[in-house]
């Protein structure tokens, strides 16, 4: 079965990093870790632990903003390999973020080598634009283009899956317990910083109040995730309403 899950990961990653139509692919791509918690949770038969662990890597994440195309980490394998690499070795979800954030840099390295490769089929689909040949442009665009993404993205994922996951598992059962809880604690920091650099986008004085509720309520009170849902849905609602009655009056 490692065969398999090595072979659907390395496609994944593939499709969703490149080969996917524009708008799937970055929708599924700004998910990722969420969304391969669940793909990974029911392939595997553990959907809570999937989600669990997705979730987790997701929250480091939260924040990342794609600038000029730049991404600092690639999603499609801090979410689709992080996720199935975590849950093969059996590992705690804070401790999935440890093996997530490496794997998203790997990942950000793939992106660059696949950007700095491409070019060579634009130069050839130039040749055949002269030559009036629109067949060879369409196949440099939609097959060229895909050769050195497929190289870049498969054949890591692949081989991290396929020699990595029994080599992480016996490597987590030999790791300390004191290293292991140090792991966790730096896999909850990580969210923070994730959220930290979310709400640094979305900050305004206006909606600070409504952050204090939600943390006395998250805090002091022990709200669980849908009740803040509901609360933040509903303050949301209360600030569009107060903001009209303001710009109307």
């Amino acid at each position: 079965m490692l065969l398999v899950y090595a072979v659907i990961a390395g496609l994944l990653c593939w499709i969703i990093s490149s080969g996917a139509p524009m708008w799937s692919r970055w929708s599924l791509y700004f998910g990722a870790p969420i969304i391969a918690g669940a793909f990974w949770g029911l392939v595997l038969g553990d959907l809570g632990y999937g989600l669990e662990v997705g979730a987790t890597i997701m929250m480091a994440y939260l924040g990342l903003v794609a600038i000029g195309g730049s991404i600092p980490s690639d999603l499609a394998l801090a979410g689709y390999l992080g996720v199935l690499m975590t849950m093969l070795s059996g590992a705690d979800a804070s401790v999935g973020l440890a093996i997530a954030v490496p794997l998203g840099v790997l990942g950000s390295l793939c992106s660059t080598a696949k950007m700095s490769l491409n070019p060579i089929w634009v130069h050839i689909a130039d040749k055949y634009a002269a030559k009036g040949d629109t067949r060879g442009v369409i196949l440099m665009n939609r097959v060229g283009s895909q050769v050195f993404p497929f190289l870049t993205y498969f054949i890591p994922v692949f081989l991290c899956v396929y020699f990595g996951a029994p080599v992480l598992e016996t490597l987590m059962n030999n790791i300390p317990a004191k290293l292991l809880t140090i792991l966790s604690l730096m896999g909850h920091m990580i969210p923070a910083l994730g959220l930290g650099m979310l709400f640094n986008s979305i900050y305004k004085k206006s909606i600070l109040p409504y952050l204090l509720i939600g943390f006395v309520f998250a805090s002091y009170f022990g709200a669980n995730t849908m009740s803040l849902a509901i609360l933040g849905v509903a303050g949301g609602l209360l600030h569009l309403y107060f903001k009209k009655k303001e710009e109307a009056a």
